[in-house]
């Protein structure tokens, strides 16, 4: 499914909460990630917030992590790295390296959605990034799953 007027794609939808919260949006016309709208759509409370940045709890997030954070650009609605100033790239790494301090986390992957969402595996097209921390790997592990686009056709 291509994306919506307001920046949205159902078919990513992974949970009935984000079914139900994207059909009110979807009504509403608006891009939930941006500042004036983020705290309206999103459950979790900001962790911590910049000049730049939301950095919250994922409201839904990847099955089997220990974490998912996400990180949403807030003074504009941009989709694309290219927007960013030097600035808000440094807040954007400080922002990771002090999430990776206060939650004591001993790695973690981090990815960026940007562009043309139906490239990205994304729900959201405005410019977001994800900190993910599993569990350390043992012979009772799996791998994450996290769809980052998708495979050209055969």
């Amino acid at each position: 499914m291509a994306f919506s007027k307001a920046g949205l794609d159902h078919a990513e939808v992974r949970t009935e909460e984000q079914k139900a919260l994207m059909a009110r949006i979807e009504e509403d016309g608006v891009c939930p990630f941006c500042e004036a709208y983020f705290r309206k759509y999103h459950p979790k409370p900001i962790i911590k917030e910049t000049t730049s940045w939301f950095f919250t709890e994922n409201m839904s997030p990847y099955e089997g992590t220990v974490n998912h954070f996400i990180f949403v650009y807030k003074p504009a609605h941009i989709r694309t790295t290219k927007e960013l100033s030097m600035e808000a790239r440094i807040e954007l790494f400080d922002l990771i390296d002090w999430a990776i301090a206060e939650y004591n986390i001993p790695g973690a992957s981090f990815f960026m959605r940007m562009g043309e969402g139906g490239y990205t595996g994304g729900s959201v097209e405005h410019l977001h990034a994800h900190l993910l921390v599993g569990t350390k790997k043992s012979e009772n592990t799996e791998g994450l799953k996290v769809k980052l686009g998708y495979k050209k056709g055969s």
